[in-house]
């Protein structure tokens, strides 16, 4: 079975990165949108952070952020529940398919993360699959059996493409795509 931590070592601590102020978008910490996301406790750690040290660079900031550990573990709970747990991904057997899934929910192109695997599962396994964004038992378990150098690569092709589309129609996001067609990349 696929193992969190590993998902999300390579996501969150790997790709995310640490605290953007929000210069020409929102303020973010390890990928969480305060604007999407103004409950999240983790905001208290870093408010109170940032107003004990006000004159910091945002480098020095995120070298106090990345060691408290109570942040961290609030960012841990926050991505295990909201989008590993949400998708039930410690059931996928295997750790590269569990890894693609668990980015394409934190990075989503165009299409959500089901129906890009209901996709993916279809161009490995021709019309499989009904594409309609549910995640019942018939998607689960078609991901599941799917060979994973096959899935990843089907799921990859699919992230890009909708990624170019979400630059085609909105291209002020234009500079996002580059890092976009990276972690879309194979998983393995």
């Amino acid at each position: 079975m696929a193992d969190f931590l590993t998902a999300y070592k390579r996501t969150v601590l790997g790709i995310e990165g640490g605290y953007d102020p929000g210069t020409n978008e929102a303020e973010t910490y390890r990928g969480i949108d305060r604007s999407q996301n103004q409950k999240w406790p983790g905001w208290a750690f870093v408010d109170a952070i940032k107003k004990g040290n006000p004159s910091i660079t945002v480098a020095q900031l995120n070298t106090i952020l990345n060691g408290n550990q109570q942040l961290q573990a609030n960012v841990q709970a926050f991505y295990k529940t909201n989008y590993w747990g949400v998708l039930s991904l410690d059931k996928i057997v295997s750790q590269i398919k569990a890894n693609a899934l668990f980015d394409c929910s934190v990075n989503p192109c165009i299409v959500s993360v089901i129906r890009a695997a209901q996709m993916a599962c279809n161009v490995v396994k021709p019309k499989v699959l009904t594409v309609d964004g549910k995640y019942g038992n018939q998607t689960f378990s078609c991901i599941n059996a799917l060979d994973e150098r096959d899935f990843d690569l089907a799921l990859s092709a699919i992230r890009a493409a909708h990624y170019y589309e979400r630059v085609s129609l909105s291209p002020s996001q234009a500079e996002w795509l580059g890092s976009w067609l990276y972690r879309s990349q194979r998983q393995a």
